[in-house]
């Protein structure tokens, strides 16, 4: 296995099982054991966590949901490393998401507000 099919790889297992637990991500905890510190949502956070909403996406209200979103964008950094040819990237990242759950269009959407959210650098690479 290349190095850029094992780094694709790991990030998809990274976001694979965030979605196939419902996204499962927890709030953050101080390190002194104090109660669970939780920063701000940020107004990026919210537009994300509400598409998310809206493509039928079901979540708990402890779910770090905007976690997710950057998971993606991993998931893209690692699949374009090294690459010329971006399409099997995106591709990977759709294959994964729904091979973990989603509907054709749930991945589509999560990529894309993902992307615009969080990593509008590869917004070129997403078919419009």
């Amino acid at each position: 296995m290349s190095v850029v099919s094992h780094r694709f790889a790991a990030a998809a297992l990274t976001v694979g099982c965030l979605l196939a637990g419902g996204f499962t991500a927890g709030p953050a905890h101080a390190d002194d054991g104090d109660a669970p510190v939780e920063a701000a949502p940020t107004a990026a956070d919210v537009k994300f966590t509400e598409s998310v909403v809206a493509l039928g996406i079901p979540t708990k209200p402890d779910d770090d949901v905007p976690a997710v979103g950057r998971k993606v964008c991993e998931m893209m950094t690692a699949g374009l490393a090294g690459q010329i040819n971006p399409i099997p990237a995106v591709r990977g990242t759709l294959r994964t998401l729904q091979n973990n759950g989603l509907t054709k269009t749930q991945a589509a959407g999560l990529l894309q507000a993902s992307v615009v959210t969080y990593c509008p650098e590869y917004g070129r690479f997403l078919p419009r």
